[in-house]
């Protein structure tokens, strides 16, 4: 059981030290990102070969880019995106807290937000939000 907890914390440290470097984020950002990619596929029934086929390119690089092997360009990320009927939104969020996405039809976000421009853009996270009591959506309405 000791062995277990020094175990436990060893990896702890070991995760804590790798979050510390930019290659940690960039996989847990490439990983994410074909996560994502490859549900949205999977719900579109939008196999490996016409992903491919939509792009230009070969299925070998699709499996490539599932795989987390492929370094990919904005660029790129947009038009995987596009090719399985999305589009891609990137979100900074502050050092120690955690992005909260929120889906609703634009006419309700144009309500909820009617003033908002890129100049004036502010990222709201309450506590209200992360328990899943959020009544934004409700108020625009």
């Amino acid at each position: 059981m000791k062995g277990e907890k020094m175990k436990i914390k060893s990896f702890a440290k070991l995760v804590d030290q790798a979050k510390k470097r930019d290659a940690y984020w960039l996989a847990d950002t490439i990983y994410t990102f074909t996560e994502e990619l490859h549900k949205l596929a999977e719900n579109a029934n939008i196999s490996r070969a016409e992903l491919a086929r939509r792009l230009g390119v070969s299925p070998a690089y699709i499996t490539k880019l599932f795989r987390g092997n492929a370094n990919f360009t904005l660029s790129t990320m947009v038009r995987l995106t596009r090719a399985v009927g999305a589009h891609l939104h990137l979100h900074l969020a502050p050092e120690g807290e955690e992005g909260c996405w929120l889906y609703g039809p634009r006419f309700l976000r144009q309500k909820a937000f009617p003033a908002d421009s890129a100049d004036n853009y502010k990222s709201t996270v309450t506590p209200k939000v992360m328990e899943g009591k959020n009544d934004l959506f409700a108020n625009a309405a």
